[in-house]
């Protein structure tokens, strides 16, 4: 290649990663200080992370899966790293060598970037921030009432209404004695069958229609189909209107009861229990209408202890004042088999996109395994991906940029050395400050400036400087004022902070 030729060549970013330009990242900023500002309002402190672990962590805490979606990395020394795809095995390496030094109940947060190799989608990208937080010493369900409340939160003051999302709970406790109160011991992989509810779904679909469409074709449309569950008075505006898939359609409950069943049967279980399970799976109500409906399809005579965490839940959830934002979910179980509490997780109402928000739980020790001492905790993993998507859906507006406070314009200044010092006294008192230090015209400093958005500009002349003052002007309604030079930066003070 000739040195002509190399000049030419354009790299672009690797696929799934992104670039944010200063406008772009400033949405970003905006999601990430919400999640601080909220976390440190309910005494949560944050902490930091390596960028990579070691791979024997997540072999270890995580399983085969995950550690197959990882970036994998081999030091100079040979050591066998990842970059870390998610925070709970650190976290719980860290707790294990340190937990002791930690008044309990301990309240942390973090929100490192973090790498998944995985397939892109909508909502899914290899690069992202994932905001985790915990509350680890406390067995008491206020515990997971305040995490929720923080989860809710979060999304509710980044703009989404009561009406475009919905943070689903269930109980795993209370679906485990659920269970082995009607006969059924294999609880964990019932548990499984749950999570994959919607999948099952997807999965029987695809069977049906594989012979009718091309294969990729016929996925997508299984697809669809899932994620609009809630809205299948539309659905023929994303897929092909064909007689198979009207007979789909108008048969839906089938479907997603077949599927269920199915799965279930595979585990060798009789059909009143089979029965019972599936009628759980399909309530998701209000805390209230839920309680009453479990406890109506299940006449026994301990449901009232079962469900004693899920109602304690939902006091402390309203007294909080979100029970607007939640909805008991009986299908939802969450696979991971560490949860062994309350569950939750966030969703768009409508099935808008076909990821969480966000997602977590109860859980009863981390960090046994990895040597130290047992440790209750609760809390939930976020990435920024979903969230911005649902923003960008719904059309959510963010707070302008504030890229500075203040913007000083010189106009013919033979000496900067006064003005220069004016913008070091406004920065030491906190404002953020511009000077453009150019023989500009006015014009052309005012346009530089409202690019900026900026409120307040200090305009100086030599004549002003004469007369120890500078030129005051609000750029947003025009009104200008001379003030003496040394009451400038307590004046602009006063009036920003205000």
């Amino acid at each position: 290649m000739t040195e002509e030729e190399t000049k030419k060549v354009k790299i672009g970013k690797p696929s799934g990663f992104r670039d944010f330009f200063p406008e772009e990242y400033a949405k970003v900023d905006f999601v990430l200080g919400t999640m601080r500002r909220i976390s440190r309002e309910f005494g949560y402190v944050e902490y930091q992370t390596p960028a990579v672990e070691l791979r024997k962590l997540y072999e270890l805490k995580s399983g085969d899966e995950l550690v197959g979606e990882t970036f994998k990395i081999t030091s100079r020394s040979g050591q066998k790293l990842v970059l870390i795809p998610e925070l709970t095995p650190t976290l719980t390496r860290m707790l294990a060598e340190r937990q002791q030094y930690y008044t309990k109940p301990i309240r942390w947060f973090c929100i490192p970037r973090c790498y998944r190799d995985e397939t892109l989608q909508r909502g899914r990208v290899k690069e992202f921030w994932q905001y985790n937080i915990d509350i680890l010493g406390m067995d008491e369900i206020y515990a997971d009432a305040e995490i929720i409340t923080i989860l809710a939160k979060i999304i509710a003051e980044c703009g989404l209404s009561k009406k475009q999302f919905v943070v689903l709970i269930n109980d795993r406790s209370f679906m485990q004695q659920f269970m082995e109160s009607i006969g059924v011991t294999d609880y964990l992989s019932v548990f499984r069958v749950f999570d994959r509810k919607g999948k099952l779904l997807q999965e029987s679909i695809f069977k049906k229609i594989k012979s009718k469409f091309p294969e990729e074709q016929a996925s997508d449309i299984a697809l669809k189909i899932r994620q609009n569950i809630t809205s299948l008075n539309t659905i023929y505006k994303l897929i092909p209107q064909t007689k198979v898939i009207e007979e789909i359609i108008d048969n839906i409950s089938f479907f997603i009861e077949s599927s269920f069943k199915d799965a279930l049967k595979e585990l060798t279980m009789d059909k009143d229990q089979i029965d019972i399970l599936f009628s759980l799976s399909e309530i998701k109500d209000t805390p209230k209408k839920f309680l009453k409906k479990v406890k109506e399809l299940a006449k026994l005579e301990n449901i009232n202890d079962l469900l004693k965490n899920l109602e304690e839940l939902a006091k402390l959830l309203d007294n909080f004042g979100i029970t607007d934002y939640v909805l008991y979910d009986g299908s939802l179980a969450r696979g991971l088999d560490y949860y062994t509490g309350i569950v939750f997780e966030a969703w768009s109402r409508e099935g808008v996109l076909p990821r969480a928000i966000a997602g977590g739980g109860r859980y009863a020790d981390l960090v046994a395994m990895l040597g130290g001492q047992p440790l209750t905790g609760t809390g939930f993993g976020f990435g920024e991906t979903v969230l911005m998507e649902l923003m960008d859906e719904f059309k959510v507006k963010y707070p302008q940029q504030e890229i500075c406070d203040v913007y000083i314009a010189p106009i013919k200044l033979e000496n900067l050395s006064i003005i220069t010092k004016l913008s070091d006294q406004l920065r030491a008192k906190g404002l953020k400050t511009i000077f453009n230090p150019f023989d500009w015209k006015l014009r052309r400093h005012f346009e530089n400036a409202e690019k900026r958005n900026v409120e307040w500009m200090i305009i100086v002349g030599n004549k002003d400087l004469a007369n120890d003052a500078v030129t005051l002007r609000n750029i947003i309604t025009g009104d200008q004022e001379v003030v003496p030079l040394k009451k400038i930066v307590s004046i602009l003070v006063k009036r920003i902070k205000k």
